[in-house]
């Protein structure tokens, strides 16, 4: 077996164990399951010894799997780390970008500047994924995120700030003349509210209260979604109020398709800011991507509009 094919297999029995199961590791790689499951028993075979459990729910690993998994995983990181050095040195912007980004935001402000930039650097491929599930670059081999909201204090991620937005509460008017308009926060609890689903933390908005502090409240879970694009959608229709930067309503806003509320307590503002893994040099293609959504960010082009319809 080529040494290629050996490596390959490593990957994938990493990403099988981080996943715990072979599913969720094909859906990540991009492969089918049975691929999964066929380099794994390759390498196990290769080995000559059993590296994982399997069952119907999960896979577990067997001691020698778990002493093969720590070591493994720290060379092949430095294969990579290897590899992206030598890339750097390369003067031409090339391979593939893989970015994550907010649905909404990376579909309505992120994807146009991104287009851009593949047309300047024709070698450079794009591969997206639109998701508010945070995830971890490091973990999942991706080479840049764009996120909203407070980053972790880790040693292995590296970030650039590029502004922050304001978080406004909108509901459709089509809504607010029947429901009502909210008078206080506390008023919240008895409107229907379309919420943002994240695994990583339970959904919340944040306003200022009376005293100008940030107060976080769980507004009721009326509709729940995965997709913050599909939130605004949903809140233009009529079906309830959401909270979400203002950048991606400001046309919604302008078109009366959408109506602020609450004003003089929506003025938390939110972050948002290129993340990228800190233990590998930085890629040529990651870094004309950062410079230029810095440049833009400079260029005001991710400041939200001042005006709005306030109701």
């Amino acid at each position: 077996m080529s040494s290629s094919n050996s490596f390959a297999g490593v990957g994938i029995f990493i990403s099988a164990v981080k996943s715990s199961s072979f599913t969720a590791a094909a859906a990540h790689l991009g492969i089918t399951k049975s691929a999964v499951a066929k380099s794994v028993a390759q390498l196990e075979a290769r080995l000559g010894t059993k590296l994982l459990h399997r069952t119907t729910r999960r896979l577990s690993l067997t001691p020698e799997g778990a002493a093969f998994f720590e070591q493994a995983e720290g060379a092949l990181e430095q294969l990579r780390a290897a590899e992206d050095a030598a890339q750097s040195r390369a003067s031409t912007v090339r391979g593939v970008l893989r970015v994550d980004m907010p649905a909404a935001f990376g579909r309505r402000v992120a994807m146009p500047i991104l287009l851009e930039i593949l047309k300047n650097h024709p070698d450079l491929r794009l591969a997206a994924s639109f998701s508010d599930r945070v995830i971890d670059p490091v973990d999942e081999g991706v080479d840049l995120c764009l996120r909203f909201g407070e980053l972790p204090d880790r040693s292995d991620i590296a970030a650039r700030a590029l502004g922050s937005q304001r978080l406004v509460l909108c509901a459709a008017p089509a809504y607010l003349a029947e429901a009502g308009s909210p008078a206080s926060i506390e008023d919240l609890q008895k409107h229907a509210c379309i919420l943002g689903s994240r695994p990583d933390r339970p959904a919340s908005w944040r306003f200022l209260d009376g005293g100008g502090r940030v107060r976080a409240i769980s507004p009721p879970a009326t509709h729940l979604l995965s997709d913050g694009e599909v939130v605004i959608d949903m809140a233009v229709a009529g079906f309830g109020l959401c909270q979400v930067p203002e950048s991606l309503v400001h046309l919604h806003l302008e078109r009366n398709e959408l109506c602020a509320v609450l004003p003089n307590h929506s003025q938390v503002r939110s972050s948002f800011s290129a993340v990228w893994p800190a233990t590998r040099t930085i890629l040529p293609r990651v870094r004309i991507v950062v410079d230029e959504l810095v440049r833009q960010a400079n260029a005001g082009v991710f400041r939200e509009p001042s005006t709005a319809a306030i109701l």
